[in-house]
């Protein structure tokens, strides 16, 4: 009962957040703008957006094991399944589902990978925030508007809470860790190996900034990802033939997030209706024009990463059931 109320709270979210915006749009208008739609600057979004996939790889790798490193295709194929199971679902299980896939083809251990895993998060955070926040900080006399104003001091507060994060666990590790295992104590036994694992593991990918070459592979590719993210907004509105200033990407980028934070399949709705407000109230966008920038901006985001992921699940030879048995198996 519990997981049909939750499907069904799902799903009226969903129709939710479609319903309202769609909301005084014109479908066949809508429809026709789509049509117009430029084919070669659409395929470049969909080219930017499907090489953060590589970039994200090659940062893993590096946070795994610098000197020792996965192999590229078992990594690559863990994220890709990962990130397309996180695209289609309206939870982060790719998460959980990466770490399981990688250690079932390459020595890397289940909970290790998990703490790397919350590596890239903090280092995404980080970038999202930035991108904010370089938005806010060019554009704070431009617009006026309450949502640059708070959302930046926001994104400014909880930018300076991660850094104090990230220092406590670099230079307070030992009190940080006797915390840690002090939590540990009220999970079950079989589990608090693992917790103390997972701890360990994201403190050391911290000391990665000991190893300069390194950390300059993990900031490098970082950086290609989130341009990669940032781009396909940019090269999507174009092929809409409403072109926007290329820091306009930056605001679309990092409201967006929110939206896909929202726990819908896909990000469908939530991410939408930020999408459509961003536009709308701040570039002047028409209604049916947002509905459908909005809908091109959804499937450039989505459908490489689903696209990639099938074609490696479909090589090999998997299905749902097995990549759950897959992931329920590392997990225990």
């Amino acid at each position: 009962m519990s997981r049909i109320l939750r499907i069904v709270l799902i799903l009226l979210l969903t129709g939710f957040f479609v319903a309202l915006f769609l909301w005084n749009s014109n479908l066949r208008d809508v429809w026709h703008i789509l049509l117009r739609t430029d084919p070669g600057w659409f395929a470049a979004g969909l080219i930017v957006n499907g090489s953060a996939l590589i970039f994200r790889t090659i940062r893993w790798r590096v946070l795994l094991d610098n000197e020792h490193p996965p192999a590229f295709y078992p990594t690559f194929f863990s994220t890709a399944i990962g990130y397309m199971i996180s695209t289609v679902l309206p939870i982060r299980a790719g998460d959980v589902a990466r770490p399981a896939l990688l250690s079932r083809r390459t020595p890397i251990h289940f909970s290790s990978a998990l703490g790397t895993v919350l590596t890239e998060r903090v280092l995404d955070l980080i970038s999202i925030l930035s991108i904010f926040l370089i938005f806010c900080g060019t554009h704070w006399s431009d617009f006026n508007h309450a949502v640059v104003r708070i959302g930046g001091v926001t994104a400014a507060g909880m930018l300076l809470a991660v850094f104090v994060m990230i220092l406590s666990f670099r230079f307070f590790q030992s009190g940080v860790r006797r915390f840690h295992t002090w939590l540990g104590r009220y999970l079950p036994e079989r589990f608090r190996a693992g917790w103390m694992r997972f701890f360990d593991t994201f403190v050391a990918t911290l000391r990665i900034t000991e190893r300069p070459a390194a950390f300059a592979i993990v900031v490098a590719a970082t950086a290609c990802i989130w341009a990669c993210l940032t781009s396909q907004f940019w090269l999507v509105l174009i092929a809409a033939h409403h072109p926007l200033p290329f820091d306009s990407s930056l605001f679309l980028n990092a409201s967006t997030t929110i939206g896909i934070a929202i726990p819908t399949p896909g990000g469908i709705g939530g991410f939408h209706k930020v999408c459509q407000y961003v536009l709308t109230t701040f570039y002047g966008f028409d209604v049916d024009t947002s509905v459908a920038a909005a809908v091109l901006l959804h499937v450039v985001g989505t459908l490489p990463v689903v696209l990639i992921g099938m074609i490696l699940f479909l090589r090999e030879g998997l299905n749902w059931r097995q990549l759950s048995q897959e992931t329920r198996a590392e997990q225990t």
